[in-house]
């Protein structure tokens, strides 16, 4: 019977059922990525026959990791280790790989071994590179060809593959090499170490830690990624999904309310038979879970495809390879599952709570969910029609907004992150230029030679010269810690308002911003650790740019020797003397010194590869939302007309035309998604105002910025979807005639 149920209606079961399935595909989908991503940043750099792995302590990753290569020497002289490697690993930019993986190594080595050449040769000398296979399909490069990086040419000599996707869209080239397109001088990102045959691998681990270098040791057949950075992967991938699990759920709900309002008389001869409540809300909750579990499958299978998808995709792709594990399918099952026991607990006990007198005489589109009211005698006939079925509209009006909502809110975190990146230090006043590394893909990898400031404060414009190093720390004590290295009397510090204390004085001093004092339970006096390192708390700061105030200042050589970047900076903030000048003074750094890139720092942020990625991504995500709101959209208008079949007849027997039917069901969709974006757009604005004035770690950047165009375009989509979600019920709606309307049950 629930299968004779669910397919008497079979396109609002289908739409249903691809409500849940594309809520099911997002938990696959996103989580297997997730979990992709982690498992494939594990085996980077893991997989030589080395036995152990050093990096640079509290380093969330290899590619952020700095030791100063003098380490190598006492490493070879602990006792167990027979030889000791060390590598450069880092991100770089190509023309046709937006995340390049370079490896650097000494040639003949151990590590540079685990690159097994399938075509041409190892690399033998520099300027030279090997290129992974993953590599060559995204950029379209074979051996005998040159591949330039930040303008350096290589000369491809072989192709590698290693089994593993991220390692191979990557290259390698000599040790040398690889420190002078990272700016390394004198530093490498790690050392693999091979240990004596029959030498105790646990004491030599012990020995080493024993230096006290600020060292992280791992073996190399254990290697796993930072704890917290997983989960703040996993915990982005399930956000997502929650977005699509919530609206799905409520499509389900609909279609289930829907389906017990339109079978309000068969249920009361039901019950008017003798059937028990409790056997009536199984039925209905049955059918609810039947649809859910093949949602469920579906679900699954669409997830898979997907990610699959997702790892196919030029360029990116790598990043994105899912891994697929038992765990992940049973939650998308597991969803698919709550999805129907929460979406049918309500239509169920609704249907088991009618009396079957009730029931019987129940009128069907002509009756209304409540005491019909002021509302449903006022304004035009598609909103009396949208008024008289509130239950049904307020629930498709839920899964709209919510879907307009999320896409509010990422347009104005985007926002918000752009205008607070171009206030990065107070930049963002006329006349004031900030330089960054050139393509780097990261702001956080940017590395600019201190020559280059001396030759740009020497520019007649030029008034004068900030530098910054940036860095974070992601621990459990510190979740998401920025790092601000700056000199104490530079013309950037007098954006940091001091609200208590002082500045920074001493090595061993940090000033940190209001909203990292409140995270992290911090006061004047108290001391934090970074790196290993102690600082003791001598000021509290505040900007009014919210990531600013998640992190501390300390002074700008020891925030160059803890994260191990000597005589490198991230950024320089220049102040021109006449703002006039400043575009000229741009122009003029960028032709002087072409490994960096100089942008007015009011444009700084729309120029940076984070930037377009969160844009790609927010993109992404709002469009998952609003393709299920579409679905609930076309599921509501589609129960709508089941519903209200004898209605629309009796209207067509009156003499009203097709086309005028068509129009009057659009308008009601139309006006039902201009409603629901309204309320999503408002509480949006509520939502993240209010999460953003909450101090946690991360909420720093929280903190949006609202535009027209973002509340434009959202109203826009809202409207498109109307029209797609309600033309096919429309469309059939016009199509019904007189007499089979009138005899529809």
């Amino acid at each position: 019977m629930i299968l004779k149920n669910l397919t008497r209606r079979s396109v609002r079961s289908g739409l249903t059922l691809l409500g849940i399935a594309i809520g099911v595909a997002a938990v696959v989908a996103l989580g297997s990525i997730a979990e992709g991503i982690s498992s494939n940043f594990a085996l980077v750099v893991g997989g030589s026959s080395n036995d152990l792995l050093i990096t640079q302590a509290e380093a969330m990753d290899p590619a952020f990791s700095s030791i100063d290569e003098t380490v190598g020497e006492r490493l070879l002289a602990v006792p167990g280790v027979e030889r000791v490697e060390p590598g450069v690993y880092t991100w770089v930019t190509t023309p046709g790989l937006p995340f390049f993986l370079l490896f650097g190594y000494e040639i003949g080595s151990t590590a540079m071994d685990h690159y097994r050449i399938v075509e041409g040769k190892p690399v033998s000398g520099p300027g030279q590179m090997v290129i992974g296979r993953r590599a060559t399909e995204s950029i379209d490069i074979s051996v005998g060809e040159n591949l330039r990086i930040y303008g350096t040419p290589f000369r491809v000599v072989g192709i590698y593959e290693t089994g593993q996707g991220i390692e191979e869209s990557g290259g390698v080239v000599t040790l040398e090499d690889a420190q002078t397109a990272a700016q390394f001088e004198r530093k490498v990102s790690l050392y693999e170490i091979g240990l004596r045959r029959g030498d105790d691998t646990e004491a030599t681990i012990e020995r080493i830690e024993s230096l006290d270098l600020e060292l992280k040791v791992s073996k190399t057949s254990e290697r796993e990624s930072n704890q917290q950075y997983e989960q703040m992967m996993q915990g982005f991938a399930w956000g997502i999904a929650a977005i699509a699990i919530f609206i799905g759920g409520l499509g389900m709900m609909n279609s289930m309310v829907m389906s017990v309002l339109e079978r309000t008389r068969e249920i009361g001869t039901l019950r008017a038979l003798g059937w028990s409540r409790w056997r009536v809300l199984w039925i209905i909750l049955g059918e609810s879970m039947a649809l859910s579990a093949a949602g469920g499958v579906v679900g699954v299978l669409m997830g898979i495809g997907l990610a699959k998808l997702a790892g196919a995709v030029p360029g990116m792709g790598v990043l994105l390879q899912g891994a697929f594990t038992p765990a992940i399918i049973i939650q998308g099952l597991v969803t698919a599952l709550v999805l129907g026991l929460v979406g049918g607990v309500y239509p169920a006990w609704r249907a088991a709570g009618l009396r079957p007198v009730e029931a019987l005489s129940y009128e069907g589109g002509t009756a209304s969910d409540f005491k019909a009211g002021m509302l449903s005698r006022i304004g035009s006939q598609s909103f009396r029609n949208l008024w008289r079925r509130r239950n049904r509209t307020l629930l498709a009006a839920a899964g709209i907004g919510i879907g307009v909502g999320t896409l509010v809110m990422l347009g104005g975190l985007t926002t918000g992150m752009i205008g607070q990146m171009n206030n990065l230090a107070g930049t963002g006043s006329p006349g004031n230029i900030t330089v960054m590394q050139r393509d780097v893909p990261d702001l956080s990898l940017s590395s600019v030679d201190e020559s280059v400031m001396r030759q740009v404060q020497g520019m007649p414009q030029v008034e004068s010269v900030s530098p910054m190093v940036l860095g974070f720390v992601i621990t459990p004590e510190l979740p998401l810690f920025f790092i601000f290295g700056l000199e104490p009397n530079s013309a950037a510090m007098d954006h940091y308002k001091i609200m208590e204390g002082r500045r920074v004085q001493r090595p061993s001093e940090i000033i940190i911003g209001s909203n990292a004092a409140d995270s992290y339970d911090l006061e004047l006096g108290d001391t934090m650790t970074l790196y290993n390192t102690r600082y003791r708390v001598v000021g509290i700061f505040e900007t009014g740019v919210a990531w600013e105030e998640g992190g501390g200042i300390l002074a700008l050589r020891e925030s160059q020797r803890i994260l191990n970047r000597p005589r490198n900076v991230s950024f320089l903030f220049v102040d021109v003397k006449d703002p006039a000048m400043a575009l000229p003074v741009q122009d003029a750094i960028n032709q002087r010194f072409p490994k960096v890139r100089a942008s007015i720092s009011s444009e700084f942020a729309q120029s940076t590869d984070d930037i377009a990625s969160m844009q790609g991504i927010a993109g992404a995500i709002g469009m998952l939302a609003l393709i299920v709101g579409g679905i609930v959209v076309a599921n509501t208008m589609l129960m709508s007309i089941y519903e209200r079949t004898r209605e629309i007849g009796t209207l067509r027997a009156l003499g009203w035309p097709g086309k005028r039917i068509l129009s009057q069901i659009v308008q009601e969709s139309l006006l039902l998604c201009l409603l629901s974006a309204l309320l999503g757009s408002i509480g949006a604005v509520i939502l993240l105002t209010g999460l953003s004035s909450i101090p946690f770690a991360g909420g720093a950047m929280l903190r949006p910025a609202w535009e027209p165009g973002t509340f434009v375009v959202s109203v826009s989509l809202a409207i498109v979807l109307g029209l797609i979600g309600g033309f096919y019920p429309a469309w059939r709606a016009s199509k019904l005639q007189p007499v089979e309307a009138l005899r529809y049950e």
